[in-house]
């Protein structure tokens, strides 16, 4: 999902994603108003609603006649970041989806309502959030109480067994890709929606967004509040993603959860509709468009790869592609009709791999291209013989530039973060080891014993002591590199918060003069790349193995 500044200052290069934005939205709105004036609005819709026996389980099909005129559309929590990398690429992979949805329902004169909840005040500016903030407020009865029970399964995130993404607050805004209307508006707030729907006499909501077993349904913009105070609300179960859980041993993905979720809510007297289906009864939806990107469980990107042990277990779903075909490469290369078939049991990976996955049917292409990287961790380093602070770096940029100038240069600080705290990485606190804010560096001259450089490396946790890093926890992203007489001998992945530390074990070439230890930026400038190399420093020639270089303890 799309990132932006942390203070909403955008660099050159989000200001530019920021103002194809506005064009796109200006744009859109003109588009909008375009296709209203030339549909005249449809004067009714039905709408296909689908419930469930609470008892049975057993599917109730009902329809329903509907002034488009009363319907509003309400999308929740479709954020630019989340902790968990898997739930980020597939609700983020709903976005071509939503925007052809949308457009079919502005066409139809339905109300564009977005929510996203922690993050509305991003848009305090915008005209669309202010036309919101304008309503006046009405009082919000409590008519009714839906009765939900959940069975659907959740774990701490969507990646499954091993390496668990942990909670962190980096979203600040709503996805950058998302098309959003000038006649839309951005709402906060039970009292704010409830307010606007009596305005606007919206009587019936459909839902878009996640989670359908959190947010969505729970939180104050959501159905259940909305439910309760007598408004009409369905599900677009289309455009919704459920938190659940990945447990491949026992075939349970991502999809089966959001279709357990779905089936809970419909038990519950909450009806669900199939919003494309409906849009195309009306010739509003093309079955040519390709929206739907293959769903990778786990997921992960260059920009933040998923981590694994000994191996990982890949599974691939399109449960959106009736009768779709699942094609296949792990060697990186482009996905073709003749690739590997998918054959519905996860695929195991045991070393760094870039995986693509595209859906056909009859040999054409009917899905966005997939894609995954995953990066297996090497075997954990012994402890040093030579930790760093027993050493003394080289005479360089730093000491030459004077004690003024020199503070500009974000020297590196021994034993403790930059900030001068704990180093944490991964809620595991370090004793030994050096924090630098990227870009940074660390020369020594080699020793005429030193064999191996050793060392954790990885993004301070320090920034998520306040409120879990809310808006910022995106921001930090470094890569960590080694090089020896000016040749670069190994480099971590992009490394981000909370991910397990890359682990480097450096084989020193005879005849070495010096090793550089380097923090860089990833071209993204920020002051939150805070950088750590924990248990860091020189294992002498003909040491025998020891235990692992962990030299921590967890963070209380």
């Amino acid at each position: 999902m799309a990132a932006e500044d942390p203070t909403h200052r955008r660099s050159s290069q989000e200001s530019d994603r920021f103002q194809t934005r506005v064009g796109r939205l200006f744009l859109s709105g003109i588009l909008s108003g375009l296709a209203l004036a030339a549909a005249g609005h449809a004067k009714t819709v039905a709408l296909t609603l689908q419930t469930r026996d609470p008892g049975t389980g057993s599917l109730r099909m009902s329809q329903v006649q509907l002034d488009p005129a009363h319907l509003g559309v309400v999308i929740v929590d479709p954020w630019n970041y989340h902790w968990c990398m898997t739930w980020a690429e597939q609700a983020g992979g709903m976005t071509p989806r939503m925007n052809r949805a949308l457009a079919g329902a502005r066409s139809l004169g339905m109300q564009v309502l977005w929510a996203p909840t922690d993050t509305a005040g991003a848009f305090a500016g915008w005209p669309q959030r202010q036309r919101a903030m304008a309503v006046p407020y009405v009082q919000v009865p409590s008519l009714r109480r839906v009765a939900l029970t959940w069975s659907v399964r959740r774990s701490a995130c969507l990646c499954g067994p091993g390496l668990a993404c942990l909670p962190n607050y980096g979203h600040d805004g709503m996805d950058a890709a998302l098309e959003i209307a000038a006649t839309d508006w951005i709402v906060s707030g039970t009292k704010e929606l409830y307010s606007i729907c009596q305005a606007q006499n919206l009587t019936h909501l459909i839902y878009f967004g996640g989670a359908t077993n959190i947010c969505l349904t729970g939180k104050d913009i959501g159905l259940g509040p909305m439910y309760d105070a007598g408004l009409e609300c369905y599900l677009a179960r289309d455009l919704a993603f459920a938190w659940t859980s990945y447990d491949p041993a026992h075939d349970y993905t991502p999809t089966l959860g959001n279709a357990v979720a779905v089936a809970d809510l419909e038990r519950a007297g909450v009806a669900t509709i199939h919003f494309a289906d409906e849009l195309k009864k009306l010739a509003l939806w093309d079955e040519g468009w390709i929206t739907e990107p293959v769903r990778i469980t786990p997921a992960g990107q260059p920009r933040r790869p998923y981590l694994f042990e000994e191996s990982v277990a890949v599974a691939l779903a399109t449960p959106l592609l009736d009768s779709a075909e699942i094609r296949y490469t792990v060697d990186g290369s482009a996905v073709t009709a003749g690739a590997a078939k998918y054959e519905g049991k996860p695929v195991t990976l045991h070393k760094t791999t870039v995986l693509h996955a595209a859906a056909f049917r009859n040999g054409r292409q009917v899905s966005l291209d997939g894609s995954g990287y995953f990066v297996r961790l090497g075997p954990m380093p012994p402890p040093p013989a030579l930790p760093l602070d027993t050493l003394t770096p080289m005479a360089d940029l730093y000491a030459a530039a004077g004690p003024v100038y020199a503070a500009c240069l974000w020297q590196p600080v021994m034993n403790q973060s930059f900030e001068r705290q704990p180093l944490r990485m991964r809620a595991v606190t370090y004793d030994k080891g050096v924090g630098m804010r990227a870009p940074a560096y660390l020369r020594y001259e080699i020793g005429p014993q030193w064999d191996r450089f050793v060392a954790l490396a990885g993004i301070d946790d320090n920034l998520l002591d306040k409120d879990l890093g809310r808006n910022l926890a995106m921001y930090p992203s470094v890569v960590f590199k080694v090089f020896i007489d000016g040749q670069c001998m190994a480099q971590s992945p992009v490394m981000r918060i909370s991910q397990a530390p890359w682990r480097f074990d450096v084989k020193i070439p005879a005849g070495s003069r010096r090793i550089s230890l380097v923090a860089d930026d990833d071209g993204k400038h920020s002051p939150y790349n805070l950088a750590n190399w924990a248990g860091a420093g020189f294992v002498l020639g003909g040491a025998t193995a020891q235990p692992p270089a962990t030299q921590g303890h967890n963070a209380r």
